[in-house]
């Protein structure tokens, strides 16, 4: 092979950059050390996943030393020179990979301006060095920076690919560079190098290789097959890792290792093995540990990638107290770290030939790897008291840290050090471990470690269910005579998820335009129970109890973690049901104006959505007898559809005490699908998007005024006559009620110019196999593309809404992320360039009762438009559309709700915008309408057309 004399870097081409010269001894291309086939083989298969893997380290040099830039480039020339190592790179022959030293070269080395002691600007460039991916076969596997500081050299930074070194090999080099810029010179040989290493392992200590394999197959077969939990879809990157920096675990571990005589990674090996199993209830588990394998002679100073993983088995049988533990932890430690120097292509193979899948052999168990570094020979005792350890408990501070797409095992722990403690890195798979007990797993270590530094203590308890979530204000009890209930549920699981595409579209208008006091969109259902059915409180209670054991979604929760929304469903918990008595059955005899109020009341303040169920509950009685269960949910867990299908499912439960069928899928299984299966079905929505949005021409486009304040205005036109003109309309062109009203507003909006009419209309989406009886949040805004160039009679509109809709509704259900990208490569905000158009939102529920065509004659019907009653309902400081019309059920009645920007659609058109609505349908209920429609003389204002 031929190298390059130095390779630099293109991004670094407008940097200050000096070249540090080296010189040593070439040799011949060499295998890989079979850690390093470990790490060549997954970044083969998955990628590069560098930015976990790259060692950072920085090297501070005092003001004393007075090194100036030169001199530590010339410190780094020499560290390069003395160690092969860093001179090596590693290219594919025939096939295979094979590392070769190169005798001559230079290192180029970035300067970076820095102020104080450069710490802040040495941090920064080791992570911009880190953050790309090392080219073996052409870059030295080192990259190296000096932070300036007046002229003089305050930090060394190095980055190291390690697939070259481990870190204890990083250790080794720091510790030689720290000698060079003192003295210039080492005068000690160094130690073995990466291919001196690899040579070895493919002649004298392949025999130690074959043992270590036979090992693991026994203790293999130990194990019990053990199934994961089902945890949910799990979030992308797959494994989230969590992290406690800890004083109390630093000086409470050294006590116990003391005590006992083990080292304190067995310690900490210890206390997440015990806590592991008693959540998990599996008592015999694998370990596998990290050892840096430096125990054969002449490997302590070997600059090389050595570490590899061991295993061992954990048997905690009989549940025996820590210290029992610790015992037996330590003596499988210790024979999992003596059989962990092996050939893993050697490992792969006898696995493969026992009928094992190593690729995933080992992901029921744990991983765990203490990378500290020796701090010299064995330490006193440190000295604390029981307060002393918990006062430094109740500063250990956590946070969360970059996740990662795969791993081997679905727990992992890693062990660092960390300014006055540990730090303790816990990675766990969101398929099968729910996000929210990383923290508490945690936690509970801590307090096991330091409740074991001064007692004995037996097997851990079962981890206690996290406390119930504290009852908004609007459920407590605050009238006289109202209770609080408890629904109990138990049997589902722990579960993590992303969120659904219904429930991400809905969760900006949630944060953005919910107002902090009261909520416009939380769902109220109430479910009318008769007397006759002689239901009293603890049945309704037991009933409400199921209902949210049933449907997982009424018990999963809403959370952040690093700024990404995920839900997390609970297995067990309570639900509170306020237990409203009406104090006068004689005023109110089947509870239905204290249900009314009870809706008003828990619907009003908005949803916690990260502490509090999605659904709040109370139950009217009368008599001591319950005549109304009110249910308020979150509209962002679930839709107007899914809401049905629970009240029908609680009609049952309160009635007979069951539901035959099965549930339908939840709000993690529908997130699950959209993951995977319905992502091509989601890409064509966004291309039909993409491709008609720009047609529209129809809109709210420039300001008519100055508007009031506040700014939204929503109004209401209760009309019966729409309700019989739009069901004539719809029996006499034979199309449905929500495209009579959809071609209507089209109409209206249209009626002063304009070729493509846009109107988004929610869509249910539940045409999917399976959907229809999922109780998640489905629904999304569909677009839907009306043309109107040729000028249609209203007849002729009627079928091109009709087929619009229909498009709509193939393509509304998609990713809203990938929305407002493919918006964005087009130059437009997603979240403002709806704002113009119509959003119109059909809400009725469906009915089966049909309509007699003849059943109301026109002057019926005109005599019904003279009582549809208009009144504004409500200010808003802030909302999303120009112009939302939503349709909604009224008694005898359709409502028309219309909310408006008043810049651009003032009061006195957004009435006579329902008005001309209202009027079209009752002209086109009798007679055909041709273009151009307008409103009878008389109405209020003018359209918005």
């Amino acid at each position: 092979m031929r190298f390059a004399d130095a390779v630099v870097p293109a991004e670094w081409a407008s940097e200050t950059l000096l070249h540090a010269p080296f010189r040593g001894v070439g040799s011949p291309p060499a295998p890989l050390t079979w850690a390093q086939q470990v790490t060549w083989r997954a970044d083969a298969r998955y990628g590069s996943n560098h930015r976990f893997l790259s060692l950072r380290r920085v090297v501070p040099v005092s003001t004393r030393a007075g090194a100036d830039p030169d001199r530590a480039v010339r410190a780094l020339g020499a560290l390069v020179g003395r160690h092969a190592s860093l001179r090596t790179r590693v290219r594919v022959v025939d096939g295979e990979p094979r590392q070769q030293e190169a005798a001559a070269g230079h290192l180029p080395v970035l300067v970076v301006p820095g102020v104080d002691d450069g710490a802040a600007a040495a941090r920064a460039a080791a992570d911009r060095l880190a953050d790309v991916a090392f080219d073996h076969a052409a870059e030295w596997p080192v990259r190296a920076a000096v932070v300036t500081v007046d002229d003089r050299v305050r930090q060394v930074v190095l980055v190291f690919s390690h697939s070259t070194v481990d870190a204890h090999a990083a250790e080794v080099v720091l510790r030689d560079l720290r000698l060079l810029l003192l003295r210039g010179r080492l005068d000690t040989p160094p130690g073995p190098q990466s291919a001196d290493v690899a040579r070895l392992q493919h002649t004298a200590d392949a025999r130690r290789s074959a043992r270590t394999v036979a090992y693991w197959l026994r203790e293999f077969d130990r194990l019990p097959a053990a199934p994961l939990p089902d945890g949910g879809p799990g979030l992308t990157p797959r494994l989230r890792r969590g992290v406690l920096v800890s004083s109390a675990v630093d000086v409470a571990s050294r006590m116990i290792a003391a005590r006992h005589r083990v080292s304190t990674s067995a310690v900490l090996l210890a206390g997440v093995g015990v806590l592991a199993a008693t959540r998990s209830g599996r008592e015999v588990c694998g370990a596998f540990p990290m050892a840096h394998n430096r125990f054969p002679a002449g490997y302590a100073n070997a600059v090389a990638n050595l570490g590899q993983i061991g295993f061992c088995v954990l048997d905690l049988t009989g549940r025996p107290a820590f210290a029992e533990v610790l015992s037996r932890v330590w003596q499988a430690s210790l024979n999992g770290l003596r059989h962990a120097y092996y050939d893993p292509a050697a490992l792969r193979a006898a696995f493969a030939a026992s009928g094992r899948d190593y690729d995933s052999a080992f992901l029921p168990h744990y991983y765990f790897n203490d990378v500290r570094l020796p701090v010299g020979g064995p330490a006193a005792a440190p000295e604390a008291t029981r307060g002393e350890l918990r006062a430094a408990a109740a500063r250990s501070a956590f946070s969360w840290t970059p996740g990662l797409s795969r791993s081997s095992w679905h727990l992992l722990t890693h062990v660092v050090d960390a300014p006055g403690g540990v730090g303790l890195t816990l990675s766990a798979d969101t398929r099968h471990v729910a996000l929210d007990t990383v923290e508490v797993f945690l936690r509970e270590l801590e307090e096991l470690l330091v409740e074991a530094a001064f007692a004995e203590v037996p097997w851990p308890s079962p981890a206690p269910a996290a406390p119930p979530p504290t009852p908004p204000s609007a459920v407590l009890p605050s009238a006289a005579g109202e209770d609080l209930a408890y629904a109990e549920f138990t049997g589902g699981r722990d579960a993590t998820g992303p969120l659904t595409w219904g429930q991400r579209a809905m969760w900006r208008a949630v944060e953005v335009f919910e107002s902090p006091r009261h909520s416009v969109l939380n769902l109220r259902r109430t479910l009318a129970v008769s007397r006759r059915a002689d239901v009293d409180v603890a049945r309704a209670v037991r009933a409400v109890a199921a209902l949210v054991r049933r449907h997982e979604s009424l018990r999963t929760r809403v959370r952040s973690v690093d700024g990404e929304l995920y839900q997390s469903a609970t297995g067990a918990g309570r639900l509170p049901v306020l237990v409203h008595p009406v104090a006068s059955a004689a005023a109110d005899p089947d509870g239905r104006a204290a249900a009314s109020a009870l809706a008003a009341r828990l619907g009003d303040p908005r949803f916690d959505h990260a502490a509090e169920w999605p659904v709040r509950a109370a139950v009217v009685t009368v008599d001591d007898r319950v005549r109304q269960v009110v249910l308020v949910f979150s509209h962002s867990t679930v839709d107007f559809h899914a809401a049905e299908t629970v009240l029908r499912d609680l009609r049952m439960l309160v009635l007979r005490g069951s539901v035959a069928t099965l549930a339908g899928p939840q709000s993690l299984d529908v997130a699950e699908r959209e993951g995977d299966g319905e992502r091509r079905r989601g890409d064509r929505a966004v291309a039909y998007w993409t491709r008609h949005f720009p047609d529209l021409t129809v809109g709210l486009f420039d300001p008519v005024g100055p508007g009031l304040t506040p700014r939204y205005r929503r109004g209401s036109l209760v009309s019966p006559a729409v309700r019989h003109a739009a069901r004539l309309v719809a029996a006499r062109h034979g199309v449905s009620n929500a495209t009579v009203l959809l071609a209507a507003t089209a109409a209206v909006l249209a009626a002063d110019g304009g070729d493509v009419c846009g109107v988004f209309t929610m869509v249910n989406n539940r045409f999917q196999p399976e959907y229809d009886g999922a109780v998640s949040k489905l629904n999304q805004i569909g677009l839907c593309r009306i043309d109107l160039a040729d000028r249609p009679a209203f007849a002729e509109l009627l079928t091109r809404a009709r087929t619009a809709s229909l498009d709509a509704y193939r393509h509304a259900y998609y990713d809203p992320r990938e929305l407002e990208r493919a918006f964005a490569a087009r130059g437009l905000d997603y979240h403002t360039a709806l704002a113009p158009f119509c959003y119109l939102n059909d809400i009725r529920l469906p009915h089966d009762a049909g309509v007699d065509p003849a059943g109301c004659d026109e002057a019926t019907l005109r005599a019904a438009a003279e009582r549809s009653a208009f009144r504004w309902v409500e200010e808003l400081e802030a909302f999303s559309w120009r112009c939302r019309l939503q349709v909604v059920d009224a008694p005898g009645a359709v409502e028309l709700s219309v909310t408006v920007d008043t810049r651009y659609l003032p009061p006195q058109r957004a009435e006579a915008f329902l008005r001309a609505v209202e009027a079209l349908l009752v002209e086109a209920a009798f007679r055909d309408v041709p273009w151009p429609w307008s409103p009878p003389a008389g109405l209020p204002g003018e359209c918005p057309g």
